[in-house]
Parts: structure tokens; C-alpha cells; sequence
């Protein structure tokens, strides 16, 4: 059975080349720690960490501040700090990652200050359906509001630097799963938090012919790599942070 996530669909749909390598072949390479993957990481375990307290303990808002204190401490224990503390990506200049991720985390708890606390349902909220007999469809939601009866929002933490290459697909993956889950669901929305922006968020309504073009592109890309005979690379710019340059003849630098 073929088993796709958004991420591999979305390798395939860059370089099918990337997607056999790590995929299909699953070559013994060594693979580095970028600081950009390491901080994203990071920010998304603190959130998570957070949410998931609060579902379980009730944290009063009054203590918002003091739990994401904690949930930041405990969160990058388990990244490697050397990493984190190198100079990171920010919208008015480069800045050490530990104030950078320090200063993520102060917008995020703004925002909820300014705009309520949602009702969160899920964090990290995994889940898997069928496209056909042949084809699995598997992930994890970053976080999963309940808006109201039957209405719901799936949200993705994002730390990339524009976001005008966010495309609803992966948050249309999401709503699409919800969608399979709960029975009672009338209407599902999708957000991307910009973290590095201030936390705000590019917002998407989906109607079910959207929900219905996304299950058409799932099953093409599952036909595409079922059918796939060739693999061909597709050399970009962002070669340079594959890691299969090193096996990988004619990558974009070259």
C-alpha cells in the first residue's frame, strides 16, 4: 500500500528525484541540522506543549504567561541549543535564535490575549484515511479549534519567511480528514500562523468542491508515483539544502 503524507506529496510534486531518495531508496547519507528546521521544530513543540497542558489542567489565563515560561524551557531541552542559538531569519533582520524564538512566543501569547483563547480540541492530532484500496493518507494536525457545533478550524504553525508560497493543500489535507473523523461536521476552516510575522494568520474557507478537488489531487499524485519509472530531479536553488547533494549528480551548484 502507498502511504503519502502532505510532506512527501509535496517532495514528489518538487523533485520526484528527493521523493525516491528518501522514500523508496532510503540511502545511508548523513544528514545535517539546519537552524531553520531546528527553530521551526522547536516553536512548534513549545505551542505544543502549552495547548496540551491547558487541555489537561486548566490553566486560567491569568497564567498564561507563567505556563509558556515553563513550556519553553522544557521545549528546547530537546533541541540541540548550539543550533538554536545560531543567527536566524526575521522580518526585521537576523536575530540569535533564542530571541527570536523568545520573541515568537511573546506575540503568540499577545495574540491570544487580544483575541481569546480558542477552543482547542486536538493538538498534534494525528490521523489517517483511504483514498482507494491502495492508497493511505497520513499526517498530523498542529492544532484543531472548535469554532462551534459542527464548525471547525485546522490551524498549521509556520516559520518560513513569505507566505505567499502557502497553498491551501495541506490545510484542505487536514480539513478532509476532520471531515472522515467527526460525523458532525458542517463547515471547516484552515489557518497558517505566520510565527515569525507577528503571529498573524492567512485564513482560508473551504467549500466541498475544494474538499473535492483536493481528494482529485491526491489520487493523481498517488498515480504519478505508483506509475513513476524514472524519478527525474528537478534542480533548484534549494538543492543546496538537500540531503542527498552529496549522491545526487548534477544538483544546481554543480
Amino acid at each position: 500500500m502507498l502511504k503519502l503524507s502532505v510532506s512527501s506529496m509535496d517532495t514528489y510534486k518538487k523533485c520526484p528525484k528527493q521523493y525516491h531518495y528518501r522514500y523508496i531508496e532510503k540511502p545511508d547519507v548523513e544528514k545535517r541540522v539546519w537552524g531553520s528546521s531546528e527553530f521551526g521544530s522547536c516553536a512548534h513543540r513549545i505551542l505544543e506543549l502549552f495547548h496540551l497542558k491547558i487541555l489537561k489542567e486548566k490553566i486560567e489565563e491569568k497564567d498564561y504567561s507563567t505556563l509558556m515560561k515553563q513550556c519553553f524551557i522544557e521545549g528546547v531541552k530537546e533541541f540541540d541549543i548550539n543550533v538554536l542559538q545560531g543567527p536566524t531569519w526575521m522580518p526585521n533582520g537576523e536575530l540569535p535564535g533564542m530571541i527570536a524564538l523568545r520573541k515568537v512566543i511573546q506575540d503568540y501569547l499577545f495574540r491570544l490575549k487580544e483575541e481569546g483563547t480558542p477552543d482547542v480540541i486536538g493538538i498534534e492530532l494525528d490521523y489517517a484515511f483511504n483514498i482507494d484500496e491502495n492508497t493511505l493518507v497520513r499526517g498530523f494536525i498542529d492544532r484543531v479549534d472548535r469554532i462551534s457545533p459542527g464548525i471547525y478550524k485546522v490551524v498549521d504553525y509556520k516559520t518560513s519567511k513569505n507566505q505567499k508560497y502557502l497553498t491551501q493543500f495541506q490545510l484542505l489535507v487536514y480539513a478532509e480528514a476532520l471531515n472522515r473523523r467527526f460525523k458532525d461536521v458542517k463547515k471547516v476552516y484552515g489557518s497558517y500562523v505566520l510565527l515569525k510575522h507577528g503571529c498573524t494568520t492567512k485564513d482560508f474557507t473551504f467549500t466541498h468542491n475544494d474538499l473535492d478537488n483536493c481528494v482529485d489531487t491526491i489520487i493523481k499524485r498517488a498515480e504519478s508515483i505508483n506509475t513513476d519509472e524514472t524519478w527525474v530531479k528537478k534542480p533548484t536553488v534549494l538543492c543546496g539544502w538537500c540531503d542527498y547533494q552529496s549522491i545526487c549528480q548534477d544538483a544546481w551548484d554543480k
